[in-house]
């Protein structure tokens, strides 16, 4: 009976927060591809893209990446902890997702140097800020104007600029903003409003890539209630600075805050604003998902992967409702498809798979980061193959620990 009488709380909050983000109006935004004439510059699908990404092919996403890769592993980014990785794996990440979402070729290099002088985050200076030799490099890899905004990225306080002010007030002004210089308070540096919408769209697939559960664990202590991704919500008392790294790596609580710099991000009214188009994630950002019902998807997605379901069904009455309150990850498309393997229900497991690999395409990145992104691609794909194939499921476990596909 409770377990019904939550489910039935939680689907109709679900309901009532869709109902509202449905009366967004969804414009229709022209894709484009950037003017500017540089080799390999190609206007390129998303599944293009997508497949370029996943096989690492940067030389074909980008001529300008593989000579900047080699500077960063020659300066130890590949030796550097970061998050859940290492410093040049986010930097390759933040790069990825910021292309799959559309964005050109400048975007993509700022996000592959966005933290590379140390910025108001992280201590991590691969090129030394103040040294205009070091700099001299970094724009003969990537050009001046990349340069430039990246080492504007790391001379002001990201927090103050993007949770303090842009999302709490909920719009980026097109008169642009006036901000503190983080190194010399006596100085201020002038963002333009085109800067902020990049600054907003890239602290997105910043979040994406490399935020999950034992951040929440390291700001929010026990209770999880903390957290430092919101305005005013970061309470040094909730803290626990000894929270064991890397944890249970359950999904972290960051999608409910990149679903608001979302529709931050859509309000840029600015030059090229009738041509740059909002990430595809969150219905290409007109949709907002709370952080109780993310929470809560989360919790209903953690049972069944941590073993707290006793029977088929609970596992996908769980599964779907998690699905319903937060529609955006995959994971839960992944493991559906697999219960519905199990009892041979094809069509289910189909569905479940497509809606999965869909998402994927969309994110370029995990929500459950146990295991890496490319591994979760290809675990859907032959889920997808084996319901589009009408295969049963295998009783001998040897078969299952052998699956394989080559495409």
């Amino acid at each position: 009976m409770y377990l019904w009488l939550t489910k039935t709380f939680l689907f109709f909050s679900w309901f009532f927060l869709f109902a509202l983000n449905s009366l967004h109006h969804v414009h229709a935004k022209e894709d484009t591809c950037s003017a500017e004439g540089e080799q390999h510059r190609s206007c390129q699908s998303a599944d293009g893209m997508f497949e370029l990404i996943l096989a690492q092919d940067h030389e074909r996403i980008d001529a300008f990446i593989p000579p900047c890769i080699s500077e960063i592993k020659k300066r130890g980014g590949h030796r550097c902890w970061h998050k859940h990785n290492t410093f040049l794996e986010h930097l390759l990440g933040v790069h990825d997702i910021l292309r799959l979402w559309g964005e050109n070729e400048v975007t993509g290099r700022v996000g592959l140097f966005h933290s590379a002088y140390s910025n108001s985050y992280v201590n991590l200076a691969l090129f030394d800020p103040n040294n205009e030799a070091e700099r001299d490099v970094m724009r003969s890899l990537v050009g001046s104007m990349v340069e430039e905004i990246v080492h504007l990225f790391c001379i002001i306080d990201r927090q103050r600029v993007v949770v303090d002010t842009l999302l709490a007030q909920g719009f980026i002004p097109s008169e642009g903003l006036d901000v503190p210089h983080l190194r010399d308070e006596n100085r201020t540096v002038h963002l333009t409003a085109e800067v902020l919408r990049l600054l907003v769209v890239f602290t997105m697939a910043d979040v994406a890539d490399q935020y999950f559960g034992w951040q929440d664990q390291l700001f929010g202590g026990e209770a999880m209630v903390n957290s430092m991704l919101l305005p005013g919500e970061d309470r040094l008392s909730e803290h626990d600075s000894e929270a064991l790294w890397p944890g249970p790596s359950r999904p972290g609580l960051w999608m409910s805050y990149v679903s608001q710099l979302g529709m931050v991000a859509s309000t840029y009214q600015g030059e090229g604003s009738g041509i740059l188009r909002a990430p595809p994630v969150f219905n290409n950002c007109t949709q907002v998902i709370s952080r109780e019902m993310e929470a809560a998807a989360i919790e209903l997605y953690w049972d069944v992967v941590s073993g707290k379901t006793y029977s088929y069904e609970d596992t996908v009455d769980k599964l779907e409702m998690a699905a319903q309150l937060n529609p955006w990850f995959f994971e839960c498309h992944v493991l559906l498809a697999q219960k519905f393997l199990h009892r041979s229900q094809y069509k289910k497991a189909r569905d479940s798979a497509e809606r999965a690999l869909e998402l994927q395409t969309l994110w370029g990145t995990a929500y459950d980061k146990r295991m890496s992104f490319p591994a979760w691609v290809a675990w859907t794909r032959v889920l997808h193959a084996r319901a589009d194939n009408e295969e049963a499921w295998p009783k001998n476990s040897w078969e299952v620990n052998n699956f394989g596909m080559v495409f």
